[in-house]
């Protein structure tokens, strides 16, 4: 029989206190070699310092006790890794989402520039389209289904691009989510366009002509909210909204570059005329 360790000679020779040690057995992740009946004193062996320090590891990157449990448990060294790769996978996301909070939040104290304004007015265009009933969380796997499944919808039809993709937002559905529209535009003979059909959700149609208020957003677009305010306001003080959604045209999006700070949207607000 191995040697057994006391919970302290354990604790010592693992860095977890006795605290964490008891804790660890009542869940079922790390239980002692032997639990003495008639004191209840637990005893450990030196074979299981190895799994104690990865616990401890485990729980020092935030992993679930029950996910640690599977990992500490698991027979298969390859299934093990996979669990822990896994994991650390979440906490690189989670990195990264946290630095870029970060940098929004100081770009937001800086006070920096968010686009001037300017008239355009946009002619009718021809689009292969695609709908979608999503909310602010779900928009961005929506769209990184969507825009390359217009583009490769685009290429089976043998359909020039003609533009920059885009979306269009109904007012409404910045309060509580609903249908959004993205669009390609592209280049189609009105022979050809009779003869198209649904393709994966993606259909042909035509954005009608508006004139639009536009700002050019600078960065990623978890700060847009900052040039819709700063464009909004313009228009709202001007009382020259119009009816119909607010589109968005992605000039330089991450398809283009690897720099978030390259990324360029164009803010699009329907308005009547360009002064009141």
């Amino acid at each position: 029989m191995a040697e057994l360790l006391t919970v302290g000679e354990f604790s010592r020779l693992t860095h977890l206190t006795i605290k964490a040690l008891r804790h660890y057995h009542d869940v079922g992740v790390l239980e002692p070699s032997w639990v003495d009946p008639s004191t209840g004193y637990r005893y450990y062996t030196a074979e299981q310092v190895e799994p104690a320090q990865l616990v401890r590891r485990l729980r020092e990157v935030r992993m679930p006790v029950a996910d640690v449990r599977r990992v500490v448990s698991a027979a298969d060294p390859t299934a093990r890794d996979s669990m822990i790769a896994a994991h650390l996978d979440v906490l690189r996301q989670e990195l990264t989402a946290t630095a870029a909070a970060v940098g929004s939040l100081r770009s937001l104290l800086t006070g920096g520039s968010a686009g001037e304004l300017t008239f355009r007015q946009a002619d009718e265009q021809q689009c292969l389209l695609i709908d979608g009933d999503v909310d602010q969380d779900s928009i961005t796997p929506w769209c990184a289904m969507a825009y390359p499944l217009l583009y490769a919808v685009a290429g089976r039809w043998g359909l020039t691009p003609s533009g920059p993709c885009g979306a269009l937002y109904a007012f409404e559905w910045f309060q509580a989510g609903g249908r959004v529209t993205a669009f390609l535009p592209v280049t189609v003979l009105a022979a050809d366009e009779r003869g198209l059909s649904s393709d994966g959700g993606v259909r042909c149609g035509v954005l009608p002509a508006q004139r639009l208020a536009v700002a050019v957003h600078a960065g990623p677009c978890r700060d847009l909210d900052r040039t819709y305010a700063a464009l909004g306001r313009q228009v709202l003080e001007r009382g020259i909204g119009a009816a119909g959604p607010v589109r968005e045209l992605y000039l330089v999006t991450s398809a283009d570059t690897d720099d978030p700070s390259q990324l360029r949207t164009e803010v699009c607000w329907p308005v009547t005329t360009e002064s009141s």
